[in-house]
């Protein structure tokens, strides 16, 4: 983002060798996909955790603290991005309670007003810290809206992994993060649950 320092994102695991999404999408695939709901993993499992991983990514300065307030919120910010990645998928956006609790659960971040390189106005992170740290999140997937590219972040169909995969296909019709591993498994399933009550 403009006159935001960037710091690469090295994922070292996608999915049937997936291509990360274009920087600095990948800062908000990298920070959901901290959690992988199939494997009961949560590498955000902590307020030090956190404050690890955001420190790793150039989000807050190394020592920065997380209180347990700023951690929940975190989170809900976490599942916010992945509800909204699957709608990506799905095509359906999260019903409205869901979304309102989120948005509260999440609260208020603090944005600035700026003029960017191309002389367009843009929405940018303000305050410090963890506060700081998720505003940059946010203003990353409000910017990758208007630029086209959030529409192929998408959330794996499959209930129990979530996986955020960016999909480069020509007619953006991907489904699963991989077709060998939950595409296949989900297809079984059904198929499994058609004989069942044939």
């Amino acid at each position: 983002m403009d006159g935001e320092p960037y710091c690469p994102v090295v994922t070292a695991f996608q999915p049937a060798g997936r291509e990360p999404a274009p920087a600095p999408l990948d800062l908000v695939q990298d920070f959901v996909n901290t959690e992988i709901p199939e494997w009961a993993r949560d590498d955000l499992g902590s307020p030090s955790a956190l404050a690890a991983w955001l420190a790793a990514h150039g989000l807050v300065e190394p020592g920065d603290p997380v209180s347990p307030e700023a951690f929940l919120r975190a989170r809900a910010l976490r599942s916010c991005l992945r509800s909204l990645a699957l709608a990506n998928n799905t095509g359906r956006p999260p019903e409205p309670e869901v979304r309102d609790a989120s948005l509260a659960d999440i609260g208020p971040l603090p944005f600035a007003f700026d003029i960017g390189s191309n002389g367009g106005p843009r929405v940018v992170p303000a305050g410090d810290g963890v506060d700081r740290a998720l505003a940059r999140l946010v203003a990353i997937a409000v910017t990758a809206a208007h630029d086209g590219t959030w529409p192929r972040l998408k959330a794996c169909r499959k209930t129990s992994c979530g996986w955020l995969f960016y999909d480069r296909s020509r007619n953006r019709s991907s489904n699963w993060c991989s077709m060998t591993i939950c595409g296949n498994r989900a297809k079984t399933a059904d198929y499994r649950r058609r004989r069942a009550t044939a």
